[in-house]
Protein backbone atom coordinates (compact mmCIF):
# COMPACT_ATOMS: atom_id res chain seq x y z
CA UNK A 1 0.00 0.00 0.00
CA UNK A 2 0.80 3.65 -0.79
CA UNK A 3 1.16 5.14 2.68
CA UNK A 4 1.50 9.71 2.79
CA UNK A 5 3.46 10.98 5.36
CA UNK A 6 3.62 14.55 6.63
CA UNK A 7 4.79 16.89 9.27
CA UNK A 8 2.08 18.95 10.75
CA UNK A 9 3.85 21.96 12.83
CA UNK A 10 3.14 25.12 14.94
CA UNK A 11 4.03 27.19 18.12
CA UNK A 12 0.10 26.60 19.44
CA UNK A 13 -2.29 23.57 19.75
CA UNK A 14 -5.45 23.04 21.36
CA UNK A 15 -7.53 20.25 20.94
CA UNK A 16 -10.09 20.56 23.17
CA UNK A 17 -11.30 17.25 25.13
CA UNK A 18 -15.01 16.37 23.90
CA UNK A 19 -15.59 15.98 27.27
CA UNK A 20 -14.51 18.93 29.52
CA UNK A 21 -17.05 21.71 30.22
CA UNK A 22 -15.97 24.76 32.09
CA UNK A 23 -12.75 24.28 31.85
CA UNK A 24 -11.21 23.57 27.91
CA UNK A 25 -8.57 20.96 28.64
CA UNK A 26 -6.69 19.72 25.53
CA UNK A 27 -5.90 15.83 24.37
CA UNK A 28 -1.89 15.51 23.79
CA UNK A 29 -1.87 14.69 20.39
CA UNK A 30 -4.70 15.87 17.12
CA UNK A 31 -7.50 13.05 17.28
CA UNK A 32 -8.69 11.06 14.38
CA UNK A 33 -11.34 13.33 13.84
CA UNK A 34 -9.04 16.72 13.86
CA UNK A 35 -6.90 14.85 11.37
CA UNK A 36 -9.92 14.12 9.08
CA UNK A 37 -11.44 17.37 9.13
CA UNK A 38 -8.09 19.58 8.03
CA UNK A 39 -7.44 17.26 4.79
CA UNK A 40 -10.95 17.33 3.99
CA UNK A 41 -10.79 21.14 4.49
CA UNK A 42 -7.96 21.59 2.31
CA UNK A 43 -9.35 19.03 -0.33
CA UNK A 44 -12.70 21.68 -0.40
CA UNK A 45 -14.84 19.62 1.21
CA UNK A 46 -17.97 21.33 2.83
CA UNK A 47 -18.38 21.22 6.73
CA UNK A 48 -19.93 18.03 7.93
CA UNK A 49 -20.17 16.58 3.78
CA UNK A 50 -17.11 14.30 4.02
CA UNK A 51 -17.37 11.77 7.29
CA UNK A 52 -18.41 8.43 4.47
CA UNK A 53 -15.60 9.68 2.37
CA UNK A 54 -13.13 9.27 4.85
CA UNK A 55 -14.50 6.58 7.36
CA UNK A 56 -12.37 4.02 9.69
CA UNK A 57 -12.84 1.46 6.29
CA UNK A 58 -11.98 4.04 3.74
CA UNK A 59 -9.05 6.17 5.65
CA UNK A 60 -6.05 4.83 8.03
CA UNK A 61 -4.52 7.39 10.00
CA UNK A 62 -1.51 7.11 12.27
CA UNK A 63 -0.49 9.76 14.50
CA UNK A 64 2.99 10.45 16.87
CA UNK A 65 4.61 13.29 18.90
CA UNK A 66 7.97 14.43 16.95
CA UNK A 67 8.92 16.85 19.22
CA UNK A 68 9.45 17.81 22.69
CA UNK A 69 5.76 19.29 24.49
CA UNK A 70 4.31 20.75 27.56
CA UNK A 71 1.01 21.75 28.89
CA UNK A 72 -0.14 24.90 30.74
CA UNK A 73 -3.49 26.32 31.14
CA UNK A 74 -3.93 30.00 30.52
CA UNK A 75 -7.22 32.15 31.28
CA UNK A 76 -8.63 33.38 28.08
CA UNK A 77 -11.38 36.27 27.81
CA UNK A 78 -14.29 34.81 25.66
CA UNK A 79 -16.77 37.95 23.68
CA UNK A 80 -19.96 36.87 23.81
CA UNK A 81 -20.75 37.74 19.78
CA UNK A 82 -23.77 37.69 18.62
CA UNK A 83 -23.65 40.47 15.79
CA UNK A 84 -20.36 41.54 13.91
CA UNK A 85 -20.54 44.70 15.83
CA UNK A 86 -19.82 42.73 19.23
CA UNK A 87 -16.29 42.10 17.49
CA UNK A 88 -15.26 45.06 19.42
CA UNK A 89 -16.02 43.54 22.87
CA UNK A 90 -19.19 46.09 23.74
CA UNK A 91 -21.34 42.98 24.20
CA UNK A 92 -21.48 42.55 28.42
CA UNK A 93 -20.93 39.05 29.64
CA UNK A 94 -17.02 38.32 28.94
CA UNK A 95 -16.44 35.09 29.91
CA UNK A 96 -13.13 33.96 31.83
CA UNK A 97 -12.32 30.08 30.73
CA UNK A 98 -9.29 28.35 31.95
CA UNK A 99 -8.03 27.01 28.52
CA UNK A 100 -5.06 24.09 28.37
CA UNK A 101 -2.89 24.63 26.02
CA UNK A 102 0.18 22.73 24.29
CA UNK A 103 3.15 24.55 23.79
CA UNK A 104 6.47 23.19 22.37
CA UNK A 105 9.39 23.01 25.74
CA UNK A 106 11.12 26.29 25.04
CA UNK A 107 8.43 28.43 23.38
CA UNK A 108 11.24 30.90 22.30
CA UNK A 109 12.95 28.57 19.71
CA UNK A 110 11.04 25.26 19.62
CA UNK A 111 7.96 24.52 17.75
CA UNK A 112 5.20 21.48 18.12
CA UNK A 113 5.73 18.82 15.46
CA UNK A 114 3.36 15.90 14.68
CA UNK A 115 3.72 13.09 12.02
CA UNK A 116 0.64 12.40 10.04
CA UNK A 117 0.63 9.07 8.25
CA UNK A 118 -2.17 8.52 6.06
CA UNK A 119 -3.95 5.54 4.11
CA UNK A 120 -6.93 6.24 1.88
CA UNK A 121 -8.76 3.57 -0.78
CA UNK A 122 -9.01 6.24 -3.15
CA UNK A 123 -6.17 6.60 -4.67
CA UNK A 124 -6.85 9.83 -6.26
CA UNK A 125 -7.63 11.27 -2.42
CA UNK A 126 -4.31 10.54 -1.75
CA UNK A 127 -2.52 12.16 -5.36
CA UNK A 128 -4.89 15.49 -4.66
CA UNK A 129 -3.61 15.46 -0.95
CA UNK A 130 0.13 15.16 -2.23
CA UNK A 131 0.10 18.08 -5.02
CA UNK A 132 -1.69 20.19 -2.12
CA UNK A 133 1.08 19.93 0.36
CA UNK A 134 4.06 18.63 -1.07
CA UNK A 135 5.14 22.61 -1.10
CA UNK A 136 7.22 25.23 -1.28
CA UNK A 137 4.22 25.95 1.65
CA UNK A 138 0.52 24.02 0.83
CA UNK A 139 -2.38 24.71 -1.06
CA UNK A 140 -6.20 24.43 -0.12
CA UNK A 141 -9.62 25.03 -1.43
CA UNK A 142 -10.71 25.75 1.90
CA UNK A 143 -9.41 26.03 5.14
CA UNK A 144 -5.81 27.17 6.34
CA UNK A 145 -3.76 24.77 8.54
CA UNK A 146 -4.55 25.16 12.22
CA UNK A 147 -3.65 22.66 15.04
CA UNK A 148 -7.11 23.01 16.47
CA UNK A 149 -8.82 26.20 17.15
CA UNK A 150 -8.51 28.47 13.95
CA UNK A 151 -5.97 31.10 16.02
CA UNK A 152 -3.65 28.24 16.61
CA UNK A 153 -1.67 28.64 12.57
CA UNK A 154 0.31 25.69 11.56
CA UNK A 155 2.36 24.66 8.63
CA UNK A 156 2.95 21.34 6.48
CA UNK A 157 6.49 19.92 6.18
CA UNK A 158 8.30 17.17 5.12
CA UNK A 159 6.07 15.57 2.71
CA UNK A 160 6.68 11.93 1.58
CA UNK A 161 5.45 9.12 -0.16
CA UNK A 162 5.79 5.65 1.45
CA UNK A 163 5.48 1.90 0.90
CA UNK A 164 3.94 0.08 3.80
CA UNK A 165 3.03 -3.80 4.23
CA UNK A 166 0.45 -5.03 7.02
CA UNK A 167 1.54 -7.08 9.08
CA UNK A 168 -0.10 -9.73 12.04
CA UNK A 169 0.49 -9.93 15.65
CA UNK A 170 3.56 -9.83 17.05
CA UNK A 171 6.02 -7.57 18.62
CA UNK A 172 7.16 -4.24 17.08
CA UNK A 173 9.07 -1.00 17.86
CA UNK A 174 5.68 1.10 16.97
CA UNK A 175 6.56 4.95 16.24
CA UNK A 176 2.80 5.71 16.46
CA UNK A 177 0.44 6.18 18.88
CA UNK A 178 -0.92 2.78 20.21
CA UNK A 179 -4.93 2.11 20.25
CA UNK A 180 -5.30 0.27 23.47
CA UNK A 181 -7.72 -1.87 21.67
CA UNK A 182 -4.62 -3.55 19.43
CA UNK A 183 -2.46 -3.33 22.63
CA UNK A 184 -1.44 -6.77 24.28
CA UNK A 185 1.94 -5.61 26.22
CA UNK A 186 4.46 -3.21 26.28
CA UNK A 187 8.43 -4.10 26.92
CA UNK A 188 9.23 -2.47 30.17
CA UNK A 189 12.23 -4.30 30.71
CA UNK A 190 14.63 -1.93 29.38
CA UNK A 191 12.56 0.84 31.03
CA UNK A 192 14.39 4.59 31.19
CA UNK A 193 13.22 7.83 30.32
CA UNK A 194 12.76 6.97 27.03
CA UNK A 195 9.29 6.20 27.82
CA UNK A 196 6.59 8.68 28.85
CA UNK A 197 3.21 7.53 28.31
CA UNK A 198 -0.18 8.89 28.55
CA UNK A 199 -3.53 7.31 28.04
CA UNK A 200 -5.91 9.61 26.51
CA UNK A 201 -9.95 8.74 25.69
CA UNK A 202 -10.04 9.82 22.29
CA UNK A 203 -13.04 10.22 19.75
CA UNK A 204 -12.07 8.49 16.08
CA UNK A 205 -15.51 8.79 13.92
CA UNK A 206 -18.22 10.77 13.30
CA UNK A 207 -21.24 9.49 11.65
CA UNK A 208 -23.09 12.06 9.02
CA UNK A 209 -25.19 13.63 11.79
CA UNK A 210 -21.62 14.63 13.44
CA UNK A 211 -22.56 11.85 16.21
CA UNK A 212 -19.59 10.39 17.86
CA UNK A 213 -19.64 6.59 16.56
CA UNK A 214 -16.35 4.97 17.96
CA UNK A 215 -14.17 6.39 20.66
CA UNK A 216 -10.78 4.60 22.20
CA UNK A 217 -8.17 4.71 24.39
CA UNK A 218 -4.68 5.97 23.00
CA UNK A 219 -1.20 5.21 24.26
CA UNK A 220 1.11 8.33 23.61
CA UNK A 221 4.65 8.26 24.32
CA UNK A 222 5.77 11.90 24.16
CA UNK A 223 9.32 11.07 24.80
CA UNK A 224 9.58 10.71 20.83
CA UNK A 225 11.24 7.18 20.98
CA UNK A 226 9.52 3.91 19.71
CA UNK A 227 7.44 1.58 22.10
CA UNK A 228 8.52 -1.86 21.90
CA UNK A 229 4.98 -3.50 22.12
CA UNK A 230 3.16 -6.98 21.53
CA UNK A 231 0.21 -5.52 19.07
CA UNK A 232 -2.60 -7.10 16.91
CA UNK A 233 -1.46 -6.23 13.83
CA UNK A 234 1.19 -2.76 12.62
CA UNK A 235 1.98 -1.78 8.99
CA UNK A 236 6.03 -1.95 8.11
CA UNK A 237 7.11 0.93 6.31
CA UNK A 238 9.74 1.18 3.80
CA UNK A 239 12.26 3.45 5.35
CA UNK A 240 11.88 0.41 8.64
CA UNK A 241 9.81 2.46 11.18
CA UNK A 242 6.89 0.67 12.12
CA UNK A 243 2.96 1.92 13.19
CA UNK A 244 -0.14 1.36 14.17
CA UNK A 245 -3.47 2.56 12.74
CA UNK A 246 -5.81 4.64 14.87
CA UNK A 247 -9.16 2.97 14.85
Amino acid sequence: MNVLSFHLKGKMAHFRRYYSNSSALSYTIPPRTTIVGLIAGLLGYPRDSYYEDFSKDQCKIAISVRAPIKKQIQKLNLLMIKTPNDLNGSQEHHTQTATELVLPQNIRTGYIDYQIWLFHRDQSIMERLFDFISGPGYVTKGISVALGTAQHLGWVDDVKLLEGEEKGEGWAEIHSVIPSRKLHKIDFSSFSSEYRLYKEDMPIAFNNERKLVDKGNMIINVQLSPVRAHVTNFIRLSNDEMITWVE
